[in-house]
């Protein structure tokens, strides 16, 4: 590991922390409020006879959708940064990862639309996609947590 990346250490363990908290948290919101089959994610979007919802509003949609345009992307970005500034995977392994992030955070959003106003069948999309970002988030959470515990190699003294 580079020599810059030891004294912030402990600051990239904590937001590991945060990131690990917070993909958490998303989880278990996202199976308590949407479900976790297609069934359950088209009726939270398109509401339901039997259960007595209502669909969801475009303004109701777009209150949520709004504050992760940033919060995603940003979250995203510091990851992604901090792990190719500590060198710790192949610059190729870092943009695959960050396509993809960043592919399944923009999948994941548009769904949610679409299953509403577009095609029902686009709930598994949904699923998929919130499933793999949280897997990526996870990945990331790792790769931040090796950076904390990786040490460079000492030189061995050889004699002579």
């Amino acid at each position: 590991m580079k020599a810059r990346v030891a004294a912030f250490r402990p600051l990239i363990l904590i937001f590991a922390g945060f990131v690990l908290v917070q993909a958490v948290s998303a989880a278990v919101l996202f199976a308590l409020k949407l479900g976790l089959g297609p069934a359950s994610i088209e009726s939270f979007y398109r509401g339901s006879a039997t259960a007595m919802t209502r669909p969801r509003s475009l303004t109701g949609l777009l209150e949520v959708a709004v504050p992760h345009l940033l919060a995603v992307p940003l979250t995203l970005f510091i990851v992604i940064h901090l792990v190719g500034w500590a060198g710790l995977v192949a610059r190729e392994a870092l943009q695959v990862l960050a396509r993809l992030s960043f592919g399944l955070a923009l999948v994941g959003l548009v769904a949610g639309l679409g299953v509403r106003y577009l095609w029902p069948w686009l709930s598994v999309v949904k699923l998929l996609a919130f499933a793999g970002l949280e897997l990526t988030l996870l990945a990331w959470v790792l790769l931040l947590v090796h950076a904390f515990w990786r040490r460079e190699p000492q030189p061995v003294d050889t004699p002579g």
